[in-house]
């Protein structure tokens, strides 16, 4: 029998955890992320988005997800237009604004490229890659996106000054395919968790290749500075108790 003491002590918890969710709204900086992140039907969907709403429920945290290219969302972060990014690399030049979580994932970095006859390497190297010529003799070139980092072995070769001449940066990572498709790129960089999707739906257009100076790399969640330390903590907590079925 639950005595006046359980059900005071009950009722203390419920008011607790409702508070924590009324005090903890965070607004995401979000963008199309196929088929980890996208909308369908009016509505978020996605393995990335069901991973971190099922974080932020933990947390006891809800979630306002705002639509921004990436560069403009590490802008947003760092001035505290929007309190949290997904997918993130940890690095100094970003602990310098913002927080971050346990990491709570892992990714790997591909090149994705028009597929040739015959096929190149299912492995190759980054950086030998782009010191060869493409198919017409000219310079490789190599889509970019703006302020996006790519772990510490690709990120070097990546933004080498010496290569810029061979980059072209774009804002979206939609515009990467396009620009693949037209031939105004030789290839790009993609996560393993979306080339697959893409490869799928153009076999016989599209080649991934594996990267010998790739590692995985830990993704972690990014907060903005104005977060309290005890909601990231919360994600920590949430990011490190086992996954319910």
């Amino acid at each position: 029998m639950r005595t006046l003491r359980h059900l005071i002590y009950s009722l203390l918890i419920c008011i607790s955890g409702l508070a924590q969710a009324q005090d903890c709204h965070l607004r995401v900086g979000w963008e199309e992320w196929y088929p980890l992140i996208h909308e369908r039907d009016g509505q978020l969907t996605g393995s990335e988005f069901v991973l971190l709403s099922r974080l932020a429920k933990q947390a006891n945290c809800q979630l306002e997800f705002i639509e921004l290219p990436w560069i403009r969302a590490l802008k947003s972060l760092q001035n505290g237009d929007i309190d949290l990014l997904y997918g993130a690399s940890k690095t100094p030049e970003r602990e310098a604004f913002a927080q971050f979580s346990l990491p709570y994932r892992v990714e790997q970095m591909l090149l994705l490229t028009q597929r040739t006859d015959p096929p190149q390497p299912a492995q190759l190297s980054l950086r030998r890659w782009l010191a060869s010529p493409n198919a017409n003799g000219n310079p490789r070139v190599l889509g970019v996106i703006l302020g996006f980092y790519y772990g510490p072995r690709l990120d070097p070769i990546v933004h080498a000054p010496a290569a810029q001449a061979q980059r072209l940066q774009v804002r979206w990572d939609q515009q990467l395919l396009k620009l693949l498709k037209a031939k105004r790129i030789d290839g790009y960089l993609i996560e393993a968790s979306i080339a697959p999707q893409l490869t799928r739906q153009n076999p016989q257009a599209l080649q991934q290749h594996q990267l010998s100076e790739q590692n995985p790399e830990p993704m972690h969640l990014m907060f903005a500075r104005q977060v309290p330390i005890d909601i990231v903590q919360r994600f920590d907590a949430a990011i490190a108790a086992p996954a319910k079925p």
